[in-house]
């Protein structure tokens, strides 16, 4: 009988049969007798008389949802819901988590790996190991010894610290894309600070205008944080050569710029001059097309250009 992921049972329960019976989700199973069966609507409740403990022979009217599996069942269940209880012990606060959210969002497909709410928090599910250890550049098995993780429906499913620690292998193999959305969401950070922006009100859920000094507030609560974790995955090679690599273009930008409003000013003065520095710019352009010394295959004799050097005869006297 297949159990659903939050560990409820699929089938319903009959009078006369014997329940595995739990108060909370995370309190001990008991064995109850089903007695009747209540509905209203959508409401769902359930008779039962208890069998065991100081409650024995005691009756109690219960959610259907407090009633886990068929008693003869409770083994397997009771191994399942402690699998569970030990991924949620090894939780993440929440920067943690919301880098995490980031970067399966932008590397990893649903297909290969989804992170869950239910029934654990930040738990990850793995579809397809292969491709998740092409992504993480070794297998993920390779985690370090206390990372949790559990075997459920015949697919990995690993703890929130475990999935912490997927997330920053995928990080440090494929930093380009992250460091790219880090820089994309500081410019934006940057002009709300200036400006003020907008945000959703949790109530009414319309949109309202907000702060210069609200922005900056959530800029150090949660974007400045996140992004320096993504940066710590991401390895300070990475970063300092993602950074020189856009100070370089802008540089180059603004050089063109600069360049251009000169030759304009000189057009004024020597035209075939401004035309012949305006030429040789775009002409000897370094370009990633031209940057890399590739070897010419070496030409035949026959191929050799024949240069003419002529020279003033000297007549001897």
């Amino acid at each position: 009988m297949t159990l659903e992921p939050d560990g409820t049972e699929s089938s319903e329960p009959s009078p006369g049969q014997e329940w595995a019976y739990r108060v909370r989700d995370d309190a001990p199973s008991t064995r109850v007798q089903v007695t009747a069966l209540q509905r209203e609507g959508r409401k769902f409740r359930v008779e039962i008389r208890h069998l065991d403990g100081s409650a024995a022979n005691t009756t109690e009217n219960v959610p259907r949802n407090r009633l886990k599996v068929p008693w003869n069942e409770v083994s397997s269940y009771d191994a399942v819901m402690e699998g569970w209880k030990a991924l949620r012990k090894q939780s993440i606060d929440e920067i943690e988590s919301s880098a995490m959210w980031m970067i399966f969002e932008l590397l990893v497909p649903e297909t290969v790996a989804e992170l869950y709410l239910t029934p654990v928090d930040d738990a990850l599910t793995i579809h397809n190991e292969k491709a998740l250890n092409s992504l993480t550049g070794c297998p993920w098995t390779d985690l370090p010894a206390d990372r949790s993780w559990i075997t459920y429906e015949s697919k990995p499913r690993l703890s929130p610290l475990a999935s912490l620690s997927i997330a920053e292998m995928i990080c440090h193999n494929n930093p380009g894309t992250v460091l790219d959305r880090i820089m994309a969401e500081e410019a934006e950070s940057r002009e709300k600070v200036k400006r003020g922006g907008e945000t959703e009100d949790w109530e009414t859920r319309a949109t309202v205008p907000t702060t210069p000094e609200y922005e900056y507030r959530s800029y150090l609560r949660w974007n400045k944080p996140r992004h320096e974790l993504l940066r710590q995955w991401c390895g300070y090679r990475a970063v300092t050569t993602h950074e020189r690599l856009l100070a370089a273009e802008a540089e180059v930008n603004r050089l063109d710029s600069l360049l251009a409003r000169t030759v304009d000013w000189l057009r004024e003065y020597s035209k075939s001059g401004a035309e012949i520095i305006d030429r040789e710019h775009e002409e000897d352009r370094i370009t990633p097309l031209n940057i890399r010394p590739i070897p010419d295959r070496p030409l035949q004799p026959h191929e050799i250009p024949v240069i003419t050097v002529h020279s003033r005869r000297r007549w001897r006297h």
